[in-house]
């Protein structure tokens, strides 16, 4: 059966006590981007509570590439570097073509 998403890492989810920083933490790199390009790096910590019980949570996550890094952590998601209208300079040239402008000859002589 899988776990229940924590909302608070630092918090112990067997008897609730609160721990200041994790004793040990390890990056964890996506090997596949996601759908914008970017690739996630999560930072795991491995915590321990005074009154002996041990876990490991995700302290943090950030994605980088694409548009800018963007940090995910206990106090929200924060953007860094996100440079505005990149959407229209990754869109590409428009043409646009009226079909009314196109002789029906030029059609005529291909068929044949």
């Amino acid at each position: 059966m899988p776990r229940k998403k924590q909302q608070d890492p630092y918090v112990c989810p067997t008897c609730g006590t609160r721990v200041e920083k994790p004793e040990k933490t390890w990056q964890l790199i996506s090997p596949i981007p996601d759908a914008q390009g970017r690739i996630t790096i999560t930072v795991m910590g491995s915590f321990s509570c005074p009154n002996g019980h041990k876990w490991k949570a995700v302290v943090s996550k950030i994605r980088a590439g694409g548009s800018g890094v963007e940090v995910e952590g206990k106090k929200g998601v924060k953007k860094i570097a996100s440079e505005e209208g990149e959407n229209e300079r990754d869109r590409g040239e428009v043409i646009e073509l009226d079909l009314s402008d196109l002789d029906r000859e030029d059609f005529e002589d291909e068929e044949d």
